[in-house]
């Protein structure tokens, strides 16, 4: 099966509030469009499964809400070995953050795992569950978050 150079995936659950702006940053660059060899792929909150989508892509941009750290609707970017790693409670397989399940898969399977992933983070106010919607700050962050993923798909690999 042919796989595509570049997978976004949109991270996240639009029943939780702002967990859902990942979801929203991809919807967004599905109505602009996207280059041939580009997948966006819905992902969810996968743990561990984020590696089925990666298996044979070149590159990987995960877009993703980050609690914390920063005021509401800030974008920030982190290259694979920047991203912060999940503290302060014992996981389970469905708790496995980003860092935890790429280090997993370049262990068990290394010659799947794309060789570069960057990670589009939205800071968010806060998570609800059974609440629909994001914040105000977080949706104004959206077109922000989109431009700096589209500009990850036409960057050279390798160039920061």
């Amino acid at each position: 099966m042919r796989r595509e150079k570049v997978v976004v995936l949109g991270c996240g659950n639009l029943l939780a509030g702002d967990d859902g702006v990942g979801i929203e940053v991809l919807r967004r660059l599905e109505e602009e469009g996207v280059p041939p060899g580009v997948a966006l792929v819905e992902a969810g909150a996968p743990g561990l499964g984020l590696l089925d989508f990666m298996v044979g892509a070149e590159r990987v941009v995960i877009v993703d809400a980050v609690a914390g750290g920063g005021p509401p609707g800030e974008v920030v970017r982190w290259r694979e070995e920047e991203i912060p790693a999940v503290r302060g409670r014992a996981l389970t397989v469905h708790d496995v953050g980003i860092r935890e399940a790429l280090a997993w898969g370049r262990r068990a399977a290394p010659g799947a795992m794309p060789r570069e992933v960057v990670v589009i983070g939205i800071r968010v106010a806060g998570t609800e569950a059974w609440h629909m919607g994001l914040s105000p700050a977080v949706a104004a962050a959206v077109p922000e978050a989109a431009r700096r993923v589209r500009a990850e798909i036409e960057r050279r690999p390798g160039a920061s």
